[in-house]
């Protein structure tokens, strides 16, 4: 859907290393600036590692298929073009899979592209590699233009500044990242979790959109933010849920991207400040309590 998080992996074939130096990347980024016409989807993060690509976007209107065939065509063309290279033969293993994210957990994607390097141990740092997105995030580097460095460290809960950078460099580095809900293995997981809990019988996607409405989130902030709209409507989802429709914290969890302790925490601390708008969300949502 328009607008909803996504995560794409490009493979190379045989899980062979096809970025291997700056060339490759520059070669890489360059591709992607050339085929970012054919599309309307908003970037958020990519990380080049060896054998595969990491991609978050934002989902537009547009068919992807046209981007990623243009950026997969180009590269290969240019990789097979570089001395010792002069071969012929795929270079990706087909097309990129693509998952879809939920608003929750977009800052925890973006940290997961950053770290991959660190993770791997080709560097200590997030910040110290070159292949990610994340030193364009700091200002480090100049980001290329069809990354808007601002309006992503918004839609994430930080501000373009340097305070607000290194909150985000620091959130990169420490953020638990244990549970990959983008991950297939663990998609499953969580799906089967949700109907352990009886999460997947409420219509989320309407309560999560009264609860924005009612709390007044402006348009493209998610509700990861910290925003005091967010949080707010963070809020009313958890008293709706657990009040109203009988559901666990570990439901809501699930629908907002957070941890059962943290909707327990927000609810025992601010769900007295928002009686009167918990009525307005109820009605609106035609409950009978």
């Amino acid at each position: 859907m328009p607008g909803a998080g996504a995560h794409s992996i490009s493979r190379f074939v045989d899980r062979g290393f096809r970025v291997v130096d700056r060339a490759d990347f520059d070669s890489l980024m360059d591709a992607i600036g050339r085929a970012t016409e054919r599309w309307d989807w908003t970037w958020l993060s990519f990380a080049a590692m060896s054998s595969h690509l990491h991609y978050g976007h934002l989902a537009g209107q547009m068919d992807p298929d046209p981007f990623f065939r243009s950026v997969h065509t180009r590269f290969a063309v240019r990789y097979h073009r570089r001395p010792g290279r002069e071969t012929l033969g795929p270079v990706f293993a087909g097309r990129p899979e693509i998952h879809p994210i939920r608003e929750g957990t977009l800052a925890q994607l973006v940290a997961y592209h950053h770290r991959n390097p660190s993770e791997a141990n080709m560097v200590r740092l997030p910040r110290d590699s070159h292949r990610t997105s994340h030193r364009f995030y700091l200002r480090l580097d100049e980001p290329p233009p069809w990354l808007d460095v601002e309006r992503c460290l918004e839609l994430l809960g930080f501000r373009d500044t340097a305070a607000g950078r290194e909150r985000f460099d620091q959130f990169v580095n420490e953020v638990d990242l244990s549970d990959r809900p983008w991950d297939r293995r663990e998609a499953a997981a969580l799906r089967e979790k949700a109907v352990r809990s009886g999460g997947e019988n409420v219509d989320w996607a309407r309560i999560i959109g009264v609860a924005r409405a009612v709390a007044r989130v402006p348009q493209g902030v998610p509700l990861t933010s910290r925003c005091p709209a967010a949080v707010e409507a963070r809020l009313l989802v958890a008293m709706v849920a657990t009040r109203a429709l009988g559901q666990t914290c570990s439901a809501v969890a699930l629908a907002l991207g957070m941890t059962a302790g943290g909707v327990s925490n927000l609810l025992t601390r601010k769900a007295s400040q928002s009686t009167g708008a918990y009525h307005r969300m109820v009605e609106a949502l035609e409950i009978d309590e």
